[in-house]
């Protein structure tokens, strides 16, 4: 069986539903015929397989068919953000040399000669070529095989298993490996996929969690704590709602403690594009705990140097024009994945933030997320970032922007807990007021655009 040919799912359940659009819901059977159409067109433009064709997906059913059918077809589909300018694309498709760019949506003519089952298809062949965010430089294309999306999907099953009226809602970017990999887990597990849109307004996905019966939400952190403050007052998820994965950003204290006064059943987990979304995910029990879950079935975790290096089937075969060899990896084959972060002792892991925005002061290191976390757990702010300014004297200065909500903040008060609760050199010298926070097309938070924005507000707490 091909676990990621839609037309094997819809041979063996053509009725089942696979993905709700506004509304309609898609049987496999439906979106064969789509599949089909837009494989002939494919096909009549000498697409073969191992060709690799670049798109632009969204949130829509055109973009999930372009999907499927190069899964189909054995090509590897070279995802571009549709936030992507042009310059930015260029370089992209200047990279990864596309044999086609799909431009336009799939044929509406379900009048199609393609053939309705293909050769099957080697599982170390590339499947997507996912684009990192870019954090040491520019963005690097992934090279993410067959056998890594299958053995994520394992993964993700063994940790939490599929009910048989589970419906996944997409809210996450299909350009991206979370966003991609929900379309990826539901097919080869042959349920349902429930389509967002590209703009998340948490009124809108209450309303569609409930009409839908979602039972499955992936979210980074902002979305779930757009979710509990902006959607409907006291907003409270269904009954069937049995796990929101909060992904992608640290996940503060303050918000898992919003998230179980709420009933919500968060799982937090940890990735990365490079080992095709999960690394670790809690299970159920450990909703609202600290971590970010044991390491799930199949990846291997340690730390070195204070850094976790991962390994496993899950791995990117590496990046564009590039082997497994020299950096992001070991001799012995471990991943670097750039992140600070220990071991719980209840084996969990805890991730402590990125290397590259290590803030060292005075000779001393400071994670901006330890210290975000702590002020987002200060009465009255809802938001924070931590970053750097140069210091004469002390090299870098820690300094912080935070969203302040309602009236219970004081800086007095935050002056006197900061010195209560955190060591000199984490304390930020300098803080500004701001009414947002800049997010990237991830939605975690712009670290540097949030630094520019704030520089002119600075002032010395």
């Amino acid at each position: 069986m091909d676990e990621l040919s839609l037309l094997a799912a819809a041979n063996e359940a053509p009725n089942r539903d696979c993905l709700v659009v506004n509304g309609t819901i898609f049987s496999y059977g439906d979106l064969a015929d789509r599949v089909c159409a837009a494989l002939s067109v494919l096909m009549a433009r000498g697409v073969t397989r191992g060709d690799r064709v670049a798109l632009s997906p969204r949130l829509d059913l055109d973009s999930i068919v372009w999907l499927y059918a190069l899964f189909e077809l054995g090509c590897p589909a070279v995802l571009l953000h549709p936030r992507l300018r042009d310059r930015e694309q260029a370089l992209v498709l200047a990279e990864s040399e596309p044999k086609h760019v799909i431009a336009e949506p799939p044929p509406r003519n379900l009048q199609t000669v393609a053939p309705k089952r293909f050769e099957s298809i080697s599982p170390d062949s590339t499947l997507a070529i996912v684009y990192t965010s870019g954090s040491k430089g520019r963005p690097r294309g992934a090279r993410l095989s067959r056998r890594a999306f299958v053995a994520s999907a394992s993964a993700h099953t063994a940790n939490l298993d599929w009910l048989p009226d589970d419906r996944w809602l997409l809210t996450m970017p299909l350009a991206h490996v979370g966003g991609l990999s929900i379309i990826t887990r539901s097919l080869i597990a042959r349920r349902c996929v429930v389509l967002g849109r590209t703009a998340f307004d948490p009124r809108e996905v209450a309303q569609v969690m409930e009409s839908q019966e979602v039972t499955l939400l992936s979210v980074v952190p902002t979305m779930l704590w757009r979710l509990l403050k902006l959607a409907q007052p006291e907003w409270k998820p269904s009954v069937g709602l049995r796990a929101v994965l909060v992904g992608g950003a640290p996940f503060p204290d303050a918000l898992r403690e919003l998230a179980v006064d709420r009933h919500v059943p968060t799982l937090a987990t940890y990735g990365c594009t490079e080992a095709c979304s999960q690394i670790s995910t809690q299970v159920p029990r450990q909703s609202g705990q600290r971590g970010s879950g044991r390491p799930v079935l199949g990846v291997d975790v340690r730390i070195e140097s204070g850094e976790i290096q991962v390994r496993g089937e899950v791995l990117m075969d590496g990046y564009l024009g590039e082997d497994r060899s020299g950096e992001p990896w070991t001799p012995g084959g471990w991943l670097r994945t750039g992140d600070f972060g220990s071991f719980l002792p209840d084996g969990q892991l805890l991730v402590l933030g990125r290397i590259d925005d290590l803030i060292v002061t005075g000779g001393e290191n400071v994670a901006p997320q330890e210290v975000e976390a702590w002020l987002e757990a200060v009465p009255g702010i809802a938001m924070a970032c931590v970053f750097s300014q140069p210091h004469e004297e002390w090299g870098e200065e820690v300094c912080a922007a935070v969203v302040i909500e309602g009236a219970e903040y004081s800086e007095d008060a935050l002056r006197d807990r900061m010195r209560e609760a955190l060591a000199t050199h984490k304390r930020p010298k300098r803080i500004a007021l701001v009414e947002t926070l800049p997010l990237n097309r991830t939605g975690k938070i712009d670290r540097a655009a949030a630094r520019s924005l704030s520089v002119d507000k600075l002032r010395t707490i």
